[in-house]
């Protein structure tokens, strides 16, 4: 049963940080009548999408129209950001759709011309006034295991700890700030490689059974980490989600998967499935 679908409105990125997968597609975003028609397909799967896999979001130039669309078709939107463009969108936790937004603050030692005191202001102050008057959970992400050997990273995290008590949660590495705004310092990860020398047969995995994600030009692969489209199980802008999900190739994967067994190659290197064991 598919649970949240991620939709990639753009695979272009202002930054280029050394934890990111670098894209190698051809740069796009999504029209707004193709956004509309990708959520209509996923509408009959589920009501839950995250904005992320590739790409900074808030690039986009219509992302105002993306989330009217949302609030009007009763999405409940997840987005990923890395917040440089965050003043552009104050009142963003407005909308209704907007369940969660998560800050990839790991990126600072890679905004090379960003005021960092400002950066982490606007998103502070936007934590803030979310808090307030929505419903949004916020959360600040600092994925790096070397974060506090890193200077600017350092700054941030001492930002928030001397204006905030950190009350641990029971999540593992994660703490509440206020009311629905949350640090989270969980270990970074490696983004599977289909030319890495690992291989393995014998392992399972939620890509496929519960989620899906959907990359800008239209292909649907089994997980948000097949960032380049290793596992096309079909395109969106060919096919129906529907009869997608119906496929061959979709059917091996998701029973490999229930049976133990890792039937595609970028699944056989990757080692994020290990979190799902």
């Amino acid at each position: 049963m598919i649970k949240r679908v991620y939709i990639e409105i753009t695979n272009v990125c202002n930054l280029s940080c050394s934890f990111c997968k670098k894209n190698i597609r051809p740069s796009r975003f999504l029209s707004i009548e193709e956004f509309l028609y990708i959520i209509q397909q996923v509408k009959t799967v589920t009501d839950y999408i995250y904005l992320h896999v590739q790409g900074e979001p808030l690039l986009h130039p219509q992302l105002e129209d993306i989330f009217l669309l949302c609030d009007r078709m009763g999405m409940h939107v997840q987005l990923v950001t890395n917040g440089t463009f965050l003043y552009r969108y104050p009142n963003l936790y407005n909308h209704p759709s907007l369940r969660k937004i998560s800050f990839s603050l790991q990126s600072v030692e890679y905004q090379h011309s960003a005021d960092i005191k400002e950066y982490m202001n606007t998103i502070l102050q936007f934590c803030r006034n979310s808090s307030k008057k929505s419903d949004v959970i916020c959360e600040m992400r600092f994925w790096r295991e070397d974060q506090d050997q890193l200077p600017v990273t350092s700054s941030c995290m001492s930002m928030i700890r001397q204006s905030y008590p950190l009350e641990q949660t029971n999540r593992k590495n994660n703490w509440k700030i206020m009311d629905r705004v949350y640090l989270d310092t969980a270990n970074s990860f490696q983004w599977p490689d289909i030319n890495n020398s690992e291989n393995h047969t014998r392992g399972r995995c939620l890509g496929g059974l519960t989620q899906i994600a959907i990359l800008s030009d239209g292909t649907v692969t089994p997980c948000c980490l097949d960032a380049d489209g290793d596992i096309p199980l079909g395109n969106i802008f060919h096919a129906s989600l529907n009869d997608i999900l119906q496929s061959e190739r979709y059917k091996a994967l998701t029973t490999g998967f229930q049976e133990d067994r890792l039937a595609e190659p970028l699944c056989q290197k990757c080692t994020y499935r290990m979190r799902f064991q």
